[in-house]
């Protein structure tokens, strides 16, 4: 949320503004003072959206979803209380929007298996990916088996809706940088352990890569084919396997 000094700043404006609409009337009650309350709200979200960048990732869609419900109660206000609204209403109300829609494109949304059993991972949905000519998307090819605790998939810079209907009980997480999965080999070349890192990381060696660009920079790209005796589609040893996290 905004500090102490713009709060400040925010209340002097809001208060300039307050004497602007009366003047504007004539009354301290005609349309812009009406429309006063409207803009308020648009503007303090416009201030405070930036800092859900920086809540813990458990409170960030949360976030995101109480400034989409106080943009709709200003919606509804104006429907009910103003036939015509003031301009600067409506330019107020757009750009809170936007604002809403530019943070949510800035997030790396990421799903994860909980499990708890691994995942054999189905076709994605149709409609996946979605229209659109940017940001990027990657996922784990068909037939891939994940184990709890495993990313499965991941989009940034555009909207993935029938994502949220591929794997039952799996929700997108808005995380800050994308991520690839690691599957590492043992010396006879089977499957020892999963490692999660930066997307940005060139990975061990002996690793991998499970999750498959779709989309980079709104281009689609060719789905790979599986090899039948590919490491991904591996059976997990019976005495298990581990997964780590090495990205933040």
């Amino acid at each position: 949320m905004p500090d102490t000094l713009t709060w400040t700043a925010l209340l002097a404006h809001w208060t300039d503004m307050a004497r602007i609409a009366r003047a504007l009337d004539g009354t301290a009650e005609g349309p812009m003072a009406n429309a006063l309350s409207g803009i308020i709200t648009c503007q303090a979200l416009q201030q405070a959206l930036p800092e859900v960048l920086d809540l813990p990732e458990d409170q960030r869609s949360l976030a995101m979803d109480q400034a989409a419900v106080l943009l709709r109660q200003v919606e509804q206000a104006i429907e009910d209380t103003l036939n015509a609204p003031p301009p600067a209403l409506q330019e107020s109300l757009q750009e809170a929007h936007n604002a809403l829609e530019s943070l949510h494109l800035a997030f790396v949304w990421t799903m994860v298996w909980e499990g708890p059993e691994p995942l054999t991972v189905p076709p994605l949905p149709q409609g996946v990916p979605a229209r659109g000519d940017e940001g990027l998307l990657l996922a784990a090819l068909p037939g891939t088996v994940l184990l709890p605790g495993t990313p499965l998939a991941w989009w940034q810079g555009r909207n993935e809706p029938m994502l949220g209907h591929w794997v039952g009980g799996v929700l997108a997480r808005p995380r800050i940088s994308g991520v690839q999965v690691w599957r590492r080999r043992d010396d006879q070349g089977g499957w020892a352990r999963d490692e999660v890192r930066e997307a940005n990381n060139d990975g061990p060696d002996d690793g991998v890569p499970l999750l498959v660009p779709r989309v980079v920079q709104g281009a689609r790209l060719q789905v790979p084919e599986m090899a039948p005796d590919w490491i991904g589609a591996a059976t997990p040893p019976a005495n298990g396997v581990p997964v780590n996290w090495v990205a933040d």
